[in-house]
């Protein structure tokens, strides 16, 4: 059995374009690596940038998959379109004749199918003839989702799809003459990169936005949409969303894996803004009736596309407002910054009955010299995971070379020990970072 895991981590579905900084280019780079997680005997990982020795060790010695079956092609993954014929040369020469069972890519886009395609592997991409459509990009639009949300009855904030300025700063502006905030949505984009809130009260903080624009009344919202409307549309190629912002609201999520047979529940949690998404802990703490419906509503919506023919990942985002209302945010149909957590760490580091008393915490970034050093600490602490016990800190992404991090992720018996050992992350004097 041979798989095809491809890191193209920066898609333009998820980055909102397909251009981007270097550091963002590297950071996303980096950020497919966590593929290693998956991998298995013989499998080939295609990726823009080969792992590190120390982490391709750290995460091979905990899933028990033997590194030195593993083959990596690295190649730059365009965010759009084909990949070069070089590169899928290589990972024709990477698979030696073998049959691909398995493709897992980061996300299924055009050029994934192509690539699969050219291998002549689309039984092995599960949905292939929806992804090779552009299926991908329907089931990740936030203008799509609301639509399939009204449709499947499922509970959005207020709001609406606008596809002029005129009519987004129309929506904007009513909103907040209603004394509300309004958040606009970019169709695509990823981590609240693509949000932006507009309201007249300084004191609102944008969770999962990346800004605040504080306008004098409800008047400048036109005048505002209209002035930035070509960067929240990509140019006018996509309508956008334009909400009520609810403040201080809790971002929650269901993921289900979509498959011929059904839809199955992978996990859920609660994202931790700061005020962008800053890490995540699983399980989501819900009282039992909002879980059931995160769940209930999560299902729903994965069945509608389901019925379409999407299949993968699944993760419906929801937000529980102050005031106790359950109100969901958008889909996102591809491997997303907690299915590792649900389907590697949980399922293969843990596994069951264990899994339902471990709390996992994934907070921040853990600034350290070296991939290696952070790992020796971890030893020498007694923080380092524990097969045993199925306790301790795993370290999920290297992303030294980058920004001298890595992102660790405790996982413990209840969210108060959880709390405990990711504040005793010892803490290491500046210096320049290496990648080792």
């Amino acid at each position: 059995m041979t798989a095809l895991l491809i890191g193209n981590n920066r898609a333009a579905e998820m980055a909102g374009g397909p251009d981007g900084t270097p550091d963002e280019r590297r950071r996303a780079a980096r950020g497919a690596q966590r593929l290693l997680w998956w991998a298995r005997d013989g499998d080939v990982l295609l990726l823009p940038e080969a792992p590190d020795d120390a982490f391709a060790d750290h995460v091979t010695g905990l899933t028990g998959t033997r590194r030195t079956t593993l083959t990596v092609v690295t190649a730059a993954l365009p965010p759009t379109g084909a990949l070069p014929d070089a590169t899928v040369a290589a990972v024709r020469a990477a698979l030696a004749g073998r049959t691909v069972d398995r493709v897992l890519p980061v996300y299924a886009d055009t050029g994934v199918t192509d690539l699969v395609r050219r291998l002549g592997a689309e039984r092995a991409l599960p949905g292939w003839a929806f992804h090779a459509q552009g299926g991908s990009a329907l089931v990740n639009s936030k203008a799509a989702f609301r639509a399939v949300a009204a449709g499947t009855g499922t509970p959005v904030a207020a709001g609406t799809v606008a596809g002029t300025p005129d009519a987004a700063g129309a929506a904007a502006a009513e909103l907040l003459a209603a004394g509300h905030s309004a958040v606009l949505k970019a169709a695509f984009h990823s981590g609240g990169l693509g949000n932006e809130v507009l309201t007249t009260d300084p004191a609102v903080r944008p969770l999962g936005a990346h800004r605040a624009v504080v306008l004098p009344g409800p008047g400048a919202a036109r005048e505002h949409v209209a002035r930035h409307w070509a960067g929240l549309s990509s140019g006018g190629r996509h309508p956008i969303v334009v909400e009520r912002y609810h403040p201080e609201s809790t971002p929650v999520y269901a993921e289900f894996g979509i498959e011929d047979a059904g839809v199955l529940l992978s996990g859920h949690g609660e994202m931790l803004m700061d005020p962008m998404v800053d890490g995540e802990t699983v399980p989501a703490a819900l009282p039992p009736e909002l879980l059931d419906r995160l769940v209930g509503g999560g299902r729903r919506l994965c069945e509608a596309y389901h019925a379409l023919g999407y299949r993968g990942t699944l993760s419906a985002d929801a937000i529980v407002t102050p005031a106790g209302e359950l109100l969901f945010t958008e889909a996102n149909g591809r491997l997303t910054g907690s299915s590792h957590l649900h389907s590697v760490l949980a399922a293969r580091l843990v596994g069951e009955p264990p899994r339902s008393r471990r709390v996992f915490l994934e907070k921040g970034a853990w600034q350290v010299p070296s991939f290696g050093t952070a790992l020796d600490a971890l030893e020498r602490s007694g923080l380092a995971f524990d097969p045993a016990t199925r306790t301790g800190v795993v370290l999920v992404g290297d992303r030294v070379p980058v920004d001298g991090t890595v992102v660790p992720c405790v996982i413990a018996p209840d969210r108060t020990a959880a709390d405990a050992v990711r504040r005793s992350l010892p803490a290491f004097a500046a210096e320049p970072a290496s990648a080792s």
